[in-house]
This record gives structure tokens, C-alpha cells and sequence, in this order.
């Protein structure tokens, strides 16, 4: 468990610094006092699954902002935006007093003292970033001023009797010819606070705790329910094998997403544009700029930047791979470097992270959405 600064803390609650260094936080949280009563349960205690359905709509929201930004600027601009803003697929949160500790499958576990103390801390560039932590009632807020990147507030409120979570991000920045605000719904799977789910995505079989109105079962502390079945098998036990099996399939399936990515990437370097064709669905949802592109109109531009190249070559990193939707999709993101030679550019190098979004058929996974989440150089 790592405790942090509030200015660190931000970057894992928006999930805009992957892989960020974090400094310790010195102060400690308050102890209570010798022989008080045990703390009753929070409302934010558990672990949420997003509701996709519930939720804005990321690139909605993003495409709909404005920004006083040179044209040639602004695409660079809300790609490093979108990426900021990227909600988690699942949020694990525990409160003791003012003590709150926070995961989600994108970021590990921080603590942070919420006690409503404006703290100033200096960064490398020599500016003061101003951070808040507070609690009121069951919601956790927090706000942070003072870069012109990072003007940005985040709260966590629980509704529907806690069985829900609304997390609202408001954004400021000079960038923007107004704040950008974007709320995401969370359901409930569980009563207890989950730590391993940093890089994970639960799968249907682990969420026997959630119905399908996203009401949280009675679940006990270690995650098993209490309640044992007319033939006196434990359902915990049923939950134990059930999980057992669904992450033995999903690591299968990460192992065949890794090898598709292999030979998407081989085919992309050999300039093959039919053998690369084959790992697209008939129609893709996202191609980086574009919305709802048929599979026609993919090969026709890959057909183009592979004519007028001399030499192609991309290099993936280690994936990040997160299953959604009952494991029946898999979103993907790497670093990928890359290096086109001729053309009318003549020479083109740089490196992202891509983000590809693939979908299981029966003849393989497929890609639905491809896109680059941010440009590195």
C-alpha cells in the first residue's frame, strides 16, 4: 500500500499519469480515540463496476469541448484530454474516519487523509499546485489548482442507498474556452474493498453479488456469500472454483490476444494488407479520428500509407490487456513505436500508446476500435 501526496494522488484519480511516480505522504492519518466504538460501515466501502450505459460518453464529451488552441495543435491537445478522463472499469474504495483508501483496475491503491486542509506543494517547474481533500457526509471531494494542466476537481458520491457511485470530474484549463465536466455511474459488486484488482476486470462468474439491477448481495469481508444452498454446499466454495476457472479462461484468452497482436504486428511490417485486413470486423466503432468506419474505407488507408512507404516498421510493447462485457471484449493498450520510410513525408518516427479494442468471434478476436490514447513523441 503506498501512501501519497494529494498532487500524486490526483494523477491516479483520473488516471492521467499511467505508471507515475508517487512521493510519500508524511502526514499520518489521525488515530481514534483509545476505546471508541468501531466505526460503522460506509456507503463508498466496496468495489464498483462501471455502467457503461449510464455514463457520458468520453469522446461525446471531449469532441464537444472548444479550445482557443492553433488548429494543427488542438488534435495532440484532446487526445493527451480524452486520455486524462479515461474512466476505470472498476473503482474499490474503504473509508475509516477521514481515512479513505482508493484502487481501481488502472491505478494501485493510494491513501488519503480527508480532513478538508488546503496543502500547497511545489513541482519540478517551480509552480505551487494547491490540493483538497474533504468529506461530506458519505461523498469524498477532491480539488486541485495551480498548473495550468491540472486545475481539476473529482467527486465520489453514493446514491441509491450506496448501492451506486457517481464519480463527476470537472476540468479546467487555459486551453479550454470553458470547464469540461464528465460524470461516470459505478454499480456496486461488492460490499468489500477488492486491492487485487489493479490491471484485472471481473468476469460475469465472479459477480454473483450484483444482480441485474447492480444491488450488491450480502457479501461477507472476504468477498463469499453467507448463505449456503439447499444441498449444503457453501456458495463461497461454488464462487472460489467459479473464480478459479474464469481466470484460468481469461488468461487463455490474454494469451491468444497477445499472439493475434504478434501477427498483426508482422503483417503491418510486411506490408500485408490482406493478411492484416483479417483481424478487423466488418465495421470498427472507432479509427482514431473517425467514428463508424466500414472495413472497406481502414483497408483503403492502409492500402495508401503501405504503397507510398518504402519501409514499415512498428514495434509493440508488453499490452495491457483489461476484459469487459463478460469477457466477450478486451480492450488493449501498448506502447508502440514506429518508423515509416518514403513517401511523400519521406521519413515519419515517433511512439504512442495505442489502444486497440477487440471483440471474440467464432473465428478469433477482432478488431472493433483502433486508436492512439497518446502521443509520446
Amino acid at each position: 500500500m503506498r501512501r501519497v501526496t494529494a498532487c500524486a494522488a490526483a494523477s491516479l484519480i483520473l488516471l492521467a499519469a499511467l505508471g507515475s511516480q508517487a512521493r510519500a505522504q508524511t502526514r499520518r492519518p489521525a488515530t481514534s480515540a483509545r476505546g471508541a466504538a468501531a466505526p460503522s460501515r460506509s456507503q463508498l466501502d466496496g468495489v464498483y463496476r462501471i455502467d457503461v450505459a449510464r455514463s457520458d460518453r468520453l469522446y461525446s464529451v471531449v469532441a464537444g469541448a472548444s479550445s482557443n488552441l492553433p488548429y494543427g495543435e488542438q488534435q495532440r491537445f484532446f487526445i493527451d484530454l480524452a486520455v486524462r478522463l479515461t474512466p476505470p472499469d472498476l473503482l474499490a474504495i474503504e473509508r475509516e474516519g477521514r481515512t479513505v483508501r482508493l484502487g481501481s483496475s488502472r491505478a494501485a491503491r493510494i491513501t488519503l487523509v480527508a480532513d478538508g486542509t488546503v496543502r500547497a506543494e511545489r513541482t519540478s517547474d517551480g509552480r505551487t499546485v494547491r490540493t483538497r481533500v474533504s468529506l461530506e457526509g458519505d461523498s469524498l471531494m477532491f480539488t486541485s489548482d495551480g498548473r495550468a494542466e491540472d486545475n481539476f476537481s473529482v467527486i465520489f458520491r453514493p446514491f441509491d442507498g450506496g448501492r451506486r457511485l457517481r464519480v463527476t470530474r470537472r476540468i479546467t484549463a487555459e486551453q479550454l474556452t470553458e470547464p469540461l465536466v464528465i460524470q461516470s455511474v459505478y454499480n456496486k459488486i461488492s460490499e468489500s474493498p477488492r486491492w487485487d484488482i489493479y490491471g484485472e476486470t471481473l468476469l460475469a462468474s465472479e459477480r454473483g453479488a450484483a444482480d441485474d439491477d447492480g444491488r450488491a448481495g450480502d457479501a461477507t469481508r472476504d468477498g463469499e456469500r453467507r448463505d449456503t444452498p439447499a444441498d449444503g454446499v457453501a456458495t463461497g466454495s461454488r464462487t472460489t472454483r467459479a473464480n478459479s476457472t474464469a481466470r484460468s479462461a481469461e488468461r487463455d484468452e490474454a494469451g491468444a490476444l497477445r499472439e493475434a497482436l504478434a501477427e498483426w504486428v508482422a503483417a503491418t511490417n510486411a506490408r500485408d494488407t490482406e493478411r492484416q485486413m483479417s483481424f478487423y470486423m466488418p465495421q470498427l466503432e472507432a479509427f482514431y479520428l473517425a467514428r463508424r468506419v466500414p472495413r472497406r474505407d481502414v483497408r483503403i488507408e492502409k492500402a495508401r500509407v503501405f504503397a507510398t512507404a518504402e519501409a514499415v516498421e512498428i514495434q509493440a510493447a508488453e499490452p495491457e490487456i483489461i476484459f469487459t462485457d463478460a469477457g466477450r471484449t478486451a480492450v488493449m493498450r501498448f506502447r508502440k513505436r514506429y518508423r515509416i520510410e518514403g513517401g511523400p513525408r519521406r521519413s515519419r518516427r515517433g511512439e504512442v500508446v495505442q489502444e486497440l479494442r477487440w471483440r471474440r468471434t467464432p473465428s478469433g478476436w477482432k478488431i472493433f476500435s483502433e486508436r492512439d490514447i497518446r502521443v509520446i513523441r
